[in-house]
């Protein structure tokens, strides 16, 4: 194939990058992956592995010595203030055999750079690229922030997050959002009020919402989210902090064991969500991957999932084509339904749990119990909740 033994530069040692590494190297290309964090440090939240994602990581080869450090989860259970279900999801209903699985950022990175490393890759940390500049023949070259120059490339694959710096100068139109809510999170010991496999939520108004997801390791840690408008972080941060565990155990008064172990501001790390949209994600040896191309906000727990696929299909992508752009113009092809699923689902469901629109919460509680009882309709709850939806009657193929 004529897109064998390419020269690939990949930005970004998130999910994506790291996974992209592994498979490309693997095919034969020779691969640099550049993170501008100094050195590979265990920070990020818990998050629900779903079943597409597990079939990269299997692919991958890292899902059986993942599965250890990890939470079996078998539901999502989430309740308004009254303590009726509004959504009471089993995977088992509509996947006979299928279950998530509760997890750390760190955890699946650990072992993802291995992979990339022991398949060849080329890892550089302390090296924030800050320029995607071009050669007289059209070749990517990648420019750090001390001026170095790096490359040139065949290909550059963009993988730096919802905040790029470097897809504005690809030349893809695109869109940035920043959602004004985000999450108050923390990571504690998982106490018996809170079951191993599942993933429980429970809402107030728009603007009250916390989350509680099991994930797993052998000290059985449970993270831990709350809903904080972004612009209400500061005043947070200074005011008493005994107070605002009283707001929420307002709400989830079983929780009093868990937060007693938070017992400074600074145990707690703010999430801030954005909404990417770009109409394709690749251009001249150019392709962008996970958050860069298509960062959403949590409420259907897909980004890291979202972001192994990239990499799967970018993969495939490039070894089933003749062409280099051939190949980038099926990547695009291959994603463009999952994610523009993913996205208008998720921008239609964010306001129902985080606004300033308490309106829609009322709506919310009267119509979710009522639509969950409707089998059709809670089967496609789950087959979306597990990563599976590529449109509303079609589906990832397997």
């Amino acid at each position: 194939m004529k897109t064998s033994g390419l020269t690939i530069g990949i930005v970004g040692a998130g999910t994506a990058g790291p996974a992209a590494a592994v498979l490309l190297a693997r095919a034969g290309h020779r691969v640099r992956l550049y993170e501008r964090a100094p050195v590979n440090l265990p920070v990020g939240a818990g998050f629900l592995l779903q079943p597409t994602g597990m079939g990269v990581l299997a692919q991958i080869g890292v899902l059986e010595e993942l599965r250890p450090q990890t939470a079996e989860i078998h539901r999502l259970h989430c309740v308004d203030r009254r303590g009726r279900a509004l959504l009471n999801l089993r995977y088992e209903e509509a996947l006979p055999g299928v279950r998530g699985a509760g997890t750390h950022r760190a955890t699946l990175l650990n072992l993802l750079l291995r992979a990339a490393r022991e398949a060849g890759a080329e890892i550089l940390w302390d090296h924030p690229i800050a320029t995607l500049a071009r050669e007289a023949d059209g070749r990517p070259r990648l420019v750090d922030a001390r001026g170095v120059r790096h490359g040139p490339f065949d290909l550059v694959l963009l993988c730096d997050g919802a905040q790029s710096a470097l897809s504005p100068q690809a030349g893809l139109p695109f869109r940035v959002d920043r959602y004004p809510w985000g999450a108050l999170w923390f990571i504690g010991k998982r106490p018996a009020e809170f079951a191993p496999d599942t993933l429980w939520q429970r809402v107030g108004s728009t603007r009250e919402l916390v989350g509680f997801l099991p994930t797993g390791t052998k000290d059985d840690l449970l993270s831990f989210f709350w809903s904080v408008k972004l612009a209400d972080v500061a005043e947070w941060r200074a005011g008493d902090l005994d107070a605002w565990k009283r707001r929420v155990l307002a709400l989830v008064p079983q929780a009093a064991g868990f937060l007693s172990q938070i017992e400074r501001h600074d145990q707690l790390s703010v999430a801030a969500y954005h909404d990417v949209r770009m109409k394709r994600w690749h251009g001249d040896r150019v392709a962008v991957l996970g958050d860069a191309g298509h960062a959403l906000s949590p409420q259907l727990g897909q980004g890291v999932n979202l972001a192994l696929i990239d990499a799967a299909a970018l993969a495939r992508s490039l070894a089933e084509a003749e062409t280099l752009a051939e190949g980038l113009a099926a990547y695009s092809a291959a994603r463009r339904s999952h994610l523009g699923y993913y996205q208008f689902a998720t921008r239609w469901l964010t306001p129902f749990f985080q606004s300033d629109a308490p309106s829609l919460g009322v709506l919310r509680d009267g119509v979710f119990p009522w639509a969950g009882r409707v089998r059709w309709v809670r089967r496609q709850m789950i087959t979306t909740m597990a990563g599976l939806k590529t449109g509303i009657f079609g589906r990832v193929k397997e």
